[in-house]
């Protein structure tokens, strides 16, 4: 009998008032237990409930719910105020299926919440699979993700894909395109045979980003035979920043024979680092180069520092530079200056090593020998810019093959020459010369010989071994590096 009352739009409509169980409910053992179809506008099976699932399907083998859509119409269709639109549960398959051979395969709209939601214990929680297009594509409203997943033990968030990408997120303003998070293992992970496990761009803020709450890095990257994170920057940007917590480095790579961290750029630095209280940048390598800088036209390595630019401690030699030293500024020797060649009657087998004249004052020395005149009279012409950089002049006369008691200096140095006389006729002298300079830096950068120790070096010395005092006594030892088991561990 047909209750005119209850008249739907439906092809099925089943009410169980009395039980609040199911109101239609449909097994077959091989074919299709509930099949609704809707003319026009209107569903083939609708299912609402107050507390439960508008739809059960259950099946043994095949798929529980099958819905197909022969326009662009959703093949099945879910809403709900609060819950989950459309929710599928499986022992060992997928919980929530949909298959389209144009559009979207499983499509989820939420005011506040998830658009589509994946929780599995062991499992992916949502998985998208895609011949051609994205795997899993998610947009979201307002502050919500596009896409979020949560796994137990397995991944969030899993998307494969043979040719195009496995995970695509794509995001307006500020946000995230994809956004991870976990306790402990990576928030976002990526893996790849031959292009990039995790790949991010972005018009203006950072491609990948990552942050850790704990030791772990924010961004991990591990490859078999590339580049385990590869960032390219746009003009003026850094292709890869990274901020690390506190004792912790923004940047840490590690390589078996190859640069831990390697930076390419056109025309600005390949690595930058940049820290408040810690080195900048720092390398560590057990038989290779620390840090390593190269540059086809312009500098190697550049350092800069609020009280030093670089610091270099070595076992033998803090710094080994092969080519010219500029040093724009003043140059301290704690101990000697000297130079070392190869001896010039042995240079096979040793070398010669000279140490540097030291002089409490900026001495310059000039020398040379002079014919004297048939009255045993000189003059001496010096560079013409002698009188320029020189004042306090100190004389040395050595008169060669006869002595000569008579000699010395008739007049001083003036207009860059002086004079000699009472040395034998037609005779040589051998002249030495040293001025102090007085050009316009040496006078803003005065000598002081004695200068007392600033507060924070008292009690320190420069060569605290020679005093019979520990090395961590010393003036500039810079501290002990990071152990590579206190670096944080590869995720």
């Amino acid at each position: 009998m047909t209750d005119t009352a209850h008249v739907r739009p439906a092809g099925v409509v089943g009410v169980n008032r009395a039980a609040q169980g199911v109101g239609v409910e449909g097994f077959c053992a091989r074919g299709t237990g509930v099949l609704g179809v809707g003319g026009a506008d209107q569903p083939g099976v609708a299912g609402r409930a107050s507390t439960g699932p508008g739809v059960t399907g259950v099946s043994a083998q095949g798929v529980g719910v099958t819905g197909v859509s022969g326009g662009t119409s959703p093949g099945v269709l879910g809403r709900s105020d609060s819950g989950p639109g459309a929710a599928g549960e499986s022992g060992s398959g997928p919980g929530l299926q949909g298959t389209s051979t144009s559009g979207t395969g499983v499509l989820g709209r939420a005011t506040d919440g998830a658009g589509v939601s994946g929780t599995a214990s062991g499992g992916p929680g949502v998985q998208g699979t895609s011949a051609r297009g994205a795997g899993v594509l998610g947009q979201g409203a307002g502050t919500s993700a596009g896409v979020a997943g949560q796994g137990v033990s397995g991944p969030g968030v899993s998307g494969t894909s043979t040719q195009s990408v496995g995970v695509f997120g794509q995001a307006s303003g500020t946000s995230a395109g994809v956004s991870g998070q976990a306790d402990a293992g990576p928030g976002v992970s990526g893996t790849s045979d031959q292009g990039p496990g995790l790949s991010g761009t972005s018009a203006h803020g950072a491609g990948v980003s990552g942050q850790s709450g704990g030791t772990a890095p924010g961004v991990s990257g591990t490859s078999a035979g590339g580049v385990g994170v590869s960032g390219t920057g746009g003009p003026g940007a850094a292709g890869v920043t990274a901020t690390g917590g506190a004792g912790a480095p923004g940047v840490f790579g590690r390589s078996d024979d190859r640069a831990g961290v390697f930076g390419m750029s056109s025309n600005g630095p390949g690595v930058s680092g940049a820290t408040d209280t810690g080195a900048g940048v720092h390398g560590s390598a057990s038989d290779g180069t620390g840090v390593n800088g190269d540059s086809e036209f312009q500098v190697g390595i550049v350092a800069a520092g609020g009280t030093t630019g670089l610091t270099a401690t070595g076992g033998h030699l803090g710094a080994d530079i092969t080519g010219g030293l500029r040093v724009n500024g003043v140059m301290v020797a704690a101990g000697s200056a000297q130079f070392v060649i190869d001896h010039p009657l042995l240079p096979a087998e040793n070398t010669l090593a000279h140490a540097f004249v030291a002089s409490p004052e900026r001495k310059n020395v000039y020398d040379g020998v002079v014919a004297l005149d048939d009255s045993g009279a000189a003059t001496v012409t010096l560079p013409d810019w002698f009188d320029a950089l020189n004042q306090d002049f100190r004389y040395q006369l050595t008169s060669l093959g006869a002595p000569a008691p008579g000699l010395h200096v008739s007049a001083e140095i003036a207009g860059n020459s002086f004079s000699l006389a009472g040395g034998p006729p037609a005779g040589r002298v051998s002249w030495q010369v040293t001025g102090v300079r007085l050009d316009s830096w040496a006078q803003a950068n005065p000598l002081t010989p004695v200068a007392a120790k600033p507060p924070d070096q008292q009690d320190f010395f420069l060569h605290p071994t020679v005093f019979d005092q520990p090395i961590e006594r010393g003036i500039g030892v810079p501290p002990v590096p990071a152990r590579q088991d206190d670096l944080p561990e590869e995720a």
